[in-house]
């Protein structure tokens, strides 16, 4: 499959500079088959009402939650004006990139790009340049390559075929049981090989002498393994499953479906997001794959937690989050300071205000957004 790198020019022309509305949105245009756009042009509400700004809009996807994928691109904004003696005069051009954690609601561009006395009743052309578009030659051709299965994962279940034993580690999350493979564990995460190898303490090990445990298996389809007696013989007569556990791990700081969804993670390497109500349990997936050393499964949740950034759950994060894990500091200071007034006006921003005493760090951190969103609106002023 080649792919071309090239740029694309995009431009409107205006007839009658002058006569131009308060605003002017142009035609959605495209960069390729799954990006949209749209320019505005706007006149300042200023005092003199005398200035246009001239922006970028993106026309989001359903999906779409950051520009992730449109950051790879580069921008130049321009405004020209065809004038009486049909000589084109070059009013303005810019250009800007985008930081991939921009939430997509949020257009670029610049205030006060020109003045509107400075016009000569001329044919206005308003445009952009985008730069690095990658086009298919044939969508027909192209070639699927599947994300690949983690080395530790393929190694893992290849062991379960010559081990009988199957399931012998039993989660107490809560009062809510699991059940998992200490070889599965083990290979997928360095946290549980050590707490399962007895060198450090957070479960119980039962002895050989020690009981099985009739189970109701909840994450494992009990229906794929034979039921197995104490003498290691199978029974398949026998309706109540007998498995061997030896060890016992008891979790009461998180919940029993952010547990589960480590675990189908650690098993299958997919990620379960949300909640039996489509409620985000991102952040919780965050803390615990940082607890556990799981680095695969703590970078996709970051990344997840910069995607799902928003006016109603921002303000938790900065002043809950952000104190405890540094890498997070700087994209959600930065969605916060820009959209601080929306923020000091949501519910979540409220609550925290009434509990400040759980928030010790409130005052330093306001501080950095205050300072950071007057940085912002002083760049917008000129």
């Amino acid at each position: 499959m080649s792919q071309i790198i090239s740029k694309l020019t995009y431009q409107v022309n205006l007839p009658k500079s002058l006569e131009i509305e308060d605003y002017y949105y142009s035609p959605i245009f495209s960069t390729n088959n799954n990006m949209f756009w749209q320019l505005l042009l706007q006149l300042e509400d200023n005092e003199d009402n005398d200035s246009y700004g001239l922006f970028l809009q993106p026309v989001a996807g359903p999906d779409e939650v950051t520009w992730r994928e449109r950051s790879k691109l580069s921008f130049k904004i321009f405004i020209k004006e065809i004038r009486n003696n049909n000589k084109t005069a070059e009013l303005y051009n810019k250009s800007f990139i985008v930081p991939p954690d921009t939430p997509i609601g949020y257009d670029f561009g610049y205030h006060n790009v020109i003045k509107k006395s400075s016009l000569r009743n001329g044919e206005l052309i308003i445009g952009v340049i985008v730069n690095n578009i990658e086009y298919n030659e044939s969508d027909i051709r192209k070639t699927y390559y599947p994300e690949p299965i983690p080395k530790n994962l393929i190694e893992a279940w290849k062991e379960q075929l010559f081990d009988f034993r199957s399931v012998d580690v039993e989660f107490d999350v809560q009062g809510e049981k699991f059940y998992a493979c200490s070889s599965i564990l083990s290979k997928r995460s360095e946290y549980f090989a050590k707490i399962l190898s007895g060198h450090w303490s957070e479960s119980t090990f039962l002895g050989q002498n020690e009981p099985s445990i009739n189970c109701d298996i909840k994450f494992i389809n009990k229906s794929n393994y034979p039921n197995i007696n104490l003498d290691g013989k199978n029974d398949d007569n026998d309706d109540n499953p007998i498995c061997q556990i030896k060890h016992r791990i008891k979790i009461s700081e998180y919940d029993p479906i952010t547990i589960s969804a480590m675990l189908e993670y650690l098993y299958t390497n997919q990620i379960k997001w949300t909640n039996k109500d489509n409620d985000s349990i991102t952040t919780e997936l965050f803390r615990l794959a940082d607890q556990y050393l799981l680095s695969d499964l703590r970078e996709r949740a970051k990344t997840r937690i910069l995607e799902e950034l928003k006016i109603s759950n921002v303000s938790k994060i900065m002043f809950d989050l952000v104190p405890k894990y540094g890498d997070l500091k700087e994209p959600v200071l930065n969605y916060m300071a820009k959209n601080f007034e929306q923020v000091n006006d949501s519910q979540e921003f409220k609550d925290i205000l009434a509990n400040l005493v759980d928030y010790p760090n409130y005052n330093v951190i306001l501080s950095e957004i205050l300072t950071e969103h007057f940085k912002i609106q002083k760049a917008y002023s000129f």
